[in-house]
């Protein structure tokens, strides 16, 4: 009877379930306490650190990068504060919502949001969403800091340039490293996003203006906001840069340039150093300092009046008859004439079957060497160049400084051309006297830079020796203390006799006292020039505006002490006595700080020729 109770219990499969659940729930237990105990004791220290990087964050700080100031301290490149607006995806709970009140904010597109947020969206990096956020949108942000959880704003110094285009060419400008760049050698030390030096002096003086960027470690919350500091590494300013460059001569060589196309360099014959150096038309570089669109970029680069190119480097022109002072050195050198020397000229000249003409109709008469000169007769330089050959005017010219870089140092930098008869004859056509001809008043294959020009005239001026051009005179850290200075760099002293160099300086200040270079004149100063005007087409009807000649100018001062030189190219200008003599004449009134007599009582000067 009992065994039959026993086998008829009813509860026994339950109470088997409930044992077998009971110690497999046991067991879990068991084994959860152990991997809590091993979570917590053996693996404590880890997980902490885990819990603590998951709400650090390390943030970039940006260094300022160094002040250019011009040679009396007068600031020319600075930095200013700027806001970023930056995303961190793993802080943000609801993108959606965030995105949509952010849009709001900036009045953008919340699905454009979204997409440049879901693209970086499990990474530690930080989302870049906007560059340079104005003041409205920065107060906007921080009032609505609680709704906008993994949204924040960084501040960065930004590359500013309080004259605007002034001098741009040469100083350059700032932008990010691109992704092209990143994939070089030379660039491997940047990080993306990063900017740099792209052009003139800041690329060039990049690793000295660039500083070294510091960092911030904070601790932020469940939304993303910073809750504390953890640890700042300051960054460290770049250093500052002084240059050559005198703002005053500048400012005025732009507003007499307003307007033209061309370029203008001012030096010291005697050391090299770089006073003025205009370039038109330019570009402003502030526009690069924050995110430049496509279609900015697109106007800038498609311009035909080539902006972003530095027309005193990389600018090449017929020289014209600036290019006649190498070959009166030439002949002279040769003796194939002497300062006496006369030729006659009626307005023309035949060779074979070809007629050159003179740009004076009817001629200018028998005229010396100083005549010459004075008055850029074509017929005297025509007779002058086959009684010399081109290959002593080749030498000259190459003695001077044409046909070569300068070595500045300021990115590519044009060579010109300086033809040779050796290395045209083995070509089609070979070298004629013609080509002589037509060399020796600058026209024909022969081009210089104004950077070249005004290298020429310096040797002239100062007896015969070239001094490299350089533009920076001394590096310092924000304190003043000095990092690197800069001094007049002797590069050869040329090989032309100085009694010659004096000639032909004579016949400069004949250019400027009598001559086709009058509008240079400067009471109470000695001035020594050379006018010319380049041939961009040839003659036969009316000429449009980009056919018309280049107007060139080259001068210095005072003719017995020589303190500056300048060298002017106005492309398309017409005659360089009318267009580019008056602005060289603006800068020595500046440089020498001549007081102006009332135009009541100023002699009237004779008009100059309606030439050269």
């Amino acid at each position: 009877m009992s065994g039959e109770r026993e086998t008829s219990n009813p509860y026994a499969p339950l109470q088997k379930r409930i044992t077998v659940g009971a110690f497999l729930i046991s067991g879990a237990i068991l084994i959860l306490l152990l991997r809590l105990w091993a979570l917590q004791i053996l693996e404590g220290e880890r997980m902490l650190l885990l819990s603590r990087n998951n709400r650090l964050r390390l943030r970039p700080v940006e260094a300022p990068r160094g002040l250019i100031l011009d040679r009396n301290g007068d600031l020319m490149v600075e930095n200013l504060a700027s806001f970023d607006l930056y995303a961190f995806p793993e802080d943000m709970p609801d993108v959606e919502e965030t995105t949509r009140h952010l849009a709001e904010i900036l009045q953008s597109s919340p699905e454009e949001l979204r997409q440049r947020i879901s693209q970086r969206q499990g990474s530690q990096q930080p989302v870049l969403l906007r560059k340079g956020v104005d003041e409205r949108t920065v107060m906007a942000i921080e009032e609505q800091k609680i709704d906008l959880p993994g949204i924040s704003l960084r501040v960065r110094p930004v590359r500013t340039y309080p004259k605007g285009s002034s001098a741009a060419t040469l100083l350059g400008y700032v932008a990010e490293v691109s992704q092209a760049q990143l994939k070089s050698k030379e660039f491997r030390d940047f990080r993306s996003g990063e900017t740099m030096g792209q052009a003139g002096i800041e690329r060039r003086y990049d690793a000295f203006i660039r500083g070294v960027d510091g960092g911030e470690q904070v601790e932020v919350d469940a939304i993303g906001r910073v809750s504390r500091l953890i640890q700042a590494v300051e960054p460290q300013s770049g250093f500052n840069l002084h240059l050559t460059l005198d703002n005053r001569l500048q400012r005025v060589a732009e507003e007499a340039f307003k307007g033209r196309s061309g370029a203008l360099i001012a030096i010291h014959p005697s050391t090299g150093e770089i006073l003025a150096m205009v370039s038109q038309p330019t570009y402003d570089p502030n526009q690069f300092s924050q995110r430049m669109t496509p279609e900015q970029w697109r106007r800038l680069a498609s311009n035909p009046h080539h902006p972003m190119q530095n027309k005193g480097l990389q600018g090449q022109y017929a020289p014209g008859s600036i290019f006649k002072l190498v070959t009166a050195l030439a002949a002279l050198e040769k003796g194939a004439i002497t300062p006496e020397t006369k030729f006659s000229c009626d307005g023309s000249f035949s060779l074979g079957s070809h007629v050159f003409h003179d740009w004076k109709t009817g001629g200018h008469g028998t005229l010396n060497l100083q005549q010459g000169i004075a008055n850029s007769c074509n017929i005297y330089f025509y007779n002058t160049a086959l009684k010399t050959g081109i290959e002593e005017i080749t030498r000259v010219a190459r003695e001077l400084g044409l046909g070569a870089t300068s070595g500045l140092g300021l990115g590519d930098e044009a060579r010109g051309v300086i033809p040779s008869p050796v290395s045209t004859s083995t070509k089609p056509g070979g070298w004629y006297p013609g080509n002589t001809l037509m060399a020796g008043i600058g026209q024909g294959m022969v081009t210089v830079t104004p950077m070249q020009a005004v290298m020429m005239v310096s040797a002239i001026a100062n007896g015969g020796t070239l001094y490299r051009p350089w533009v920076v005179r001394r590096v310092e850290t924000l304190s003043g203390e000095p990092i690197e200075e800069y001094g007049p760099e002797f590069v050869r002293k040329v090989n032309i006799d100085p009694d010659n160099l004096a000639i032909v300086r004579e016949g400069m200040q004949a250019v400027v006292s009598e001559g086709t270079g009058i509008r240079a004149k400067i009471p109470g100063l000695r001035v020594a020039g050379k006018t010319g005007t380049a041939q961009v087409v040839g003659n036969g009807g009316p000429l449009r505006g980009d056919q018309r000649d280049h107007a060139w100018f080259v001068a210095f001062a005072p003719a017995d002490d020589p303190q500056i030189v300048i060298a002017v190219v106005v492309e398309h200008g017409g005659f360089g006595g009318q267009v580019a003599a008056p602005i060289a004449k603006s800068l020595l009134e500046t440089w020498f700080t001549l007081p102006k007599e009332p135009q009541t009582v100023q002699t009237a000067e004779p008009e100059p020729a309606e030439g050269d």
